[in-house]
């Protein structure tokens, strides 16, 4: 279930990477280059994802979570084809649903698998999706130096992701085969709704959408524009990013539950808004590799911090969480179109100091963590 963080952080972090490849090769302005596509990612899924899992119980999680890969794979290797810029948008289309069944589901399972250790797991989930971004980048580099650009690193994700699939097939069971009472309809959905606790957590962790895939594809115009980076050098600045949070999602897993919620929120929100902000103040995009690494360190830890107790508010139901969370993450559907108007009008840089709003959300959420443990 694990290896699902790593194909879908993979597959998705292409195309995010390859802004300014895109932008050259379609004509575009950044705001299409890294806002649409990140958009086009995202519309479907927010749209009838909900639905999905609704009906993804029982004897039709597994061969709904089968369909879920392939069709990741399938939007890759479509994209990968496209022609012209709007069917690249119509081929990403199909991985927002297609991500929710199937790397939504595998995480459903780890933590109803897990209930009493969900920090951790998914601190270990968002390592292995950690490794998928960090091959993101080296693999669009590669591609470029063999001379197939951006549409060589979708294609290789495309495989990668169907063999995931037929690995899977071919795997014993892991989702529950029987029927459960306990998965979510319509009317838990609106039930769940209501709990202020569940929405509250998870309108919280959407945030982390900016300095995931939005940071990447944003930040790859940045170094373009303000250093003239090459797709290696690119690499290098967020293989660096990848790397340091992959070491910090480590030491979150090992040492985390030594230490109260409120604090971890502090000292990761505060850490990464310091180190981001001195990455996009350094002048050289090496010296800003060393801090881009020290900043993916403490922000990769917000993700598995609020998610996790976006699950504790519903312990035993973590499909409907998961749907929940699709519901409530229709706010990060306009997430990368604000940031892209935002560098459109403004600039890139300015858009890329706006994603600073990650770090200070989760600044609250460490004041709401301590007001809940009163």
């Amino acid at each position: 279930m694990l290896v699902a963080a790593f194909t879908d952080e993979l597959s998705s972090g292409v195309v995010p990477a390859s802004a300014p490849e895109l932008l050259q090769t379609f004509s575009l302005t950044p705001a299409m280059a890294a806002g649409w596509t990140l958009f086009a990612y995202a519309i479907l899924g927010v749209l009838i994802e909900p639905w999905l899992l609704t009906h993804a119980q029982g004897r039709r999680a597994r061969p709904m979570m089968l369909l879920g890969l392939v069709g990741m794979g399938a939007s890759c290797l479509l994209a990968a084809i496209s022609p012209s810029y709007e069917l690249l948008l119509i081929a990403l289309l199909v991985y927002g649903p297609a991500s929710g069944l199937g790397v939504g589901l595998a995480q459903a399972a780890l933590m109803g698998a897990r209930p009493g250790d969900r920090e951790a797991m998914l601190a270990r989930w968002t390592f292995y999706g950690g490794a998928g971004d960090l091959l993101a980048p080296l693999a669009l580099a590669g591609s470029v130096a063999l001379g197939l650009g951006w549409r060589g690193a979708l294609g290789a994700a495309a495989l990668i992701t169907f063999v995931q699939a037929l690995a899977v097939r071919r795997s014993e069971p892991v989702l529950e085969e029987d029927d459960d009472p306990h998965v979510p309809t319509v009317q838990a959905l609106r039930a769940a709704l209501g709990s202020k606790r569940l929405v509250r957590w998870a309108l919280l962790t959407t945030v982390c959408a900016l300095m995931d895939e939005v940071v990447v594809a944003f930040g790859a115009l940045y170094l373009e524009k303000r250093f003239g980076a090459s797709a290696g050098e690119r690499a290098a600045n967020f293989s660096a990013w990848v790397a340091g949070g992959m070491a910090g999602l480590f030491v979150l897993e090992r040492v985390g539950h030594r230490f109260k919620l409120e604090r971890l929120l502090w000292a990761t929100g505060l850490g990464s808004a310091v180190f981001y902000g001195a990455w996009l103040s350094t002048p050289s995009w090496q010296a800003g590799a060393v801090l881009l690494a020290v900043a993916g360190a403490f922000t990769a830890a917000h993700y598995p911090l609020l998610q996790a107790q976006a699950y504790a508010a519903l312990p035993d139901r973590p499909q409907l969480v998961a749907a929940i969370a699709s519901v409530v993450g229709t706010v990060e559907l306009f997430i990368p179109l604000l940031i892209g108007l935002v560098a459109d009008t403004a600039g890139v840089p300015a858009a890329m100091w706006l994603l600073l709003v990650q770090p200070l959300a989760v600044l609250l959420a460490a004041g709401l963590a301590r007001r809940e443990a009163r």
